[in-house]
């Protein structure tokens, strides 16, 4: 079991990130994906039931955009097979 006692509360992640890899902190709680971003120094520890909490990054063009057909053109994308490659690849997951 872990207990939570937290000495610190970052303002980022790689706040989080840079002080469990210089040692500072024994543990800090980030997402998969910035992981990648610990250069080697930190180590990945899956929590149970952490496969449970999903966060949802929904896409959308904004009406009055000066771009929209690029707003579209981009969103379209997110949904192509390269794009959701790309996504699974820096850690992500379609829902």
């Amino acid at each position: 079991d872990v207990e939570l006692d937290p000495v610190s509360e970052e303002n980022s992640v790689t706040d989080v990130l840079g002080k469990v890899g210089a040692g500072q902190a024994d543990a800090g709680i980030v997402y998969v994906t910035d992981i990648a971003r610990g250069d080697g120094k930190v180590e990945q520890v899956d929590l149970d039931g952490a496969d449970k909490v999903i966060n949802k990054y929904p896409a959308a063009t904004v009406k009055a955009s000066e771009n929209q057909e690029q707003a579209d053109a981009f969103v379209k994308f997110l949904g192509s097979d390269t794009a959701q490659k790309l996504l699974r690849d820096a850690g992500f997951a379609a829902v």
